[in-house]
């Protein structure tokens, strides 16, 4: 399973506001914002920045993860679902954080999960670019902020996630400093043989499941847009998501024959009962003016003969996100799982 070559690692920031400062309630595009300028600050070659995608990614790291081009290599079919623009190796999450002014020393926090080895390499170049865009300013409004703590949430066979601190603000001399502490990647990396893992704790058929949309998710079928969380529809929004993954960061392609059977199984999944609603806010960008980020949020149950062997993607998925707009954090959802 090419899957297996997909490693993850979700990174916990831990920040603390510097001064007061009126903040956006849906923060990703913020988030993003910051990561990516000073990300290119560090990577890019060029002396100056590159508007129109990245010149050189054979050689720039800030093209290969944040603005990677399309491969000829890779399956035509690949190509097709990619189009002109390969995923990034992150995706943000701001934890429903709604707030929409900070005081000075409020704590807030976010969320970053990479995708692929060469992505997790870069941890302390990340690291590095959050906390130099917290320290300067974030987003539109200069949101300024310190970093308190960062950490590696690691999964253990328990059935929790742990913290695995990796950065921490502590008292140097007369001022403070952000330490590292000691981290190995393959320890704090989540993989597909960890989610088949958490699935095995289910030894007998798991006949229902519960879903939680946590921010807008929106999904195309068929031409149109998907209202109702078909689960049907869910499954294929995140197959595509990982077959890409797969090709772009992980060991390749993944085969028809693996998620083949998990789409024809989704196929039979019925959607009992859903709590959904449709939200949307605006954003607002330089390049492309004010759009809407919408979709569908919420809690839906689902009942199916066996939940069994679709549990390993739909866990790996939580972090990964689905449909559109997932890198400021739309299509992020949770599992509730009952034996």
């Amino acid at each position: 399973m090419s899957l297996e070559n997909l490693p993850l690692v979700r990174l916990r920031f831990e920040l603390k506001a510097l001064e007061a400062v009126d903040v956006p309630p849906y923060k990703g595009d913020m988030l993003r914002m910051a990561l990516l300028w000073w990300l290119s600050d560090f990577w890019c070659p060029q002396p100056q920045r590159c508007r129109n995608g990245c010149r050189h990614p054979d050689i720039c790291m800030f093209g290969r993860l944040c603005e990677p081009p399309v491969d000829p290599a890779w399956s035509s079919q690949i190509r097709r679902l990619i189009g002109d623009t390969p995923p990034p190796a992150y995706a943000m999450w701001d934890a429903q954080d709604r707030r929409t002014h900070f005081a000075s020393g409020d704590a807030w926090s976010l969320e970053l999960t990479l995708t692929g080895e060469l992505a997790l390499r870069q941890i302390p170049a990340i690291i590095a670019a959050v906390q130099q865009g917290a320290e300067n300013g974030m987003g539109r409004v200069r949101a300024r902020s310190s970093i308190q703590r960062v950490v590696a949430l690691v999964w253990r066979t328990s059935g929790d996630f742990t913290e695995h601190p990796l950065a921490v603000l502590e008292k140097v001399n007369q001022g403070e400093s952000l330490l590292w502490q000691s981290y190995r990647v393959e320890e704090i990396t989540l993989t597909m043989l960890q989610a088949i893992r958490w699935a095995e704790q289910w030894p007998s058929p798991l006949q229902t499941l519960r879903i939680d949309y946590l921010s807008p998710v929106k999904l195309k079928e068929r031409g149109e847009w998907v209202e109702i969380p078909e689960f049907s529809a869910v499954a294929r929004a995140l197959t595509r998501r990982l077959r890409i993954l797969s090709e772009v960061y992980g060991g390749g392609e993944w085969p028809h024959v693996e998620y083949g059977p998990l789409l024809d199984l989704s196929e039979t999944v019925r959607l009992e009962h859903h709590e959904t609603h449709w939200l949307d806010y605006a954003r607002r960008s330089k390049q492309s003016g004010t759009y809407a980020i919408e979709g569908f949020v919420g809690p839906a149950w689902y009942t199916a003969e066996d939940f069994r062997p679709l549990l390993p993607v739909l866990w790996l998925g939580q972090w990964l996100h689905i449909g559109k707009s997932y890198v400021i954090g739309s299509g992020r959802y949770q599992l509730q799982v009952n034996a």
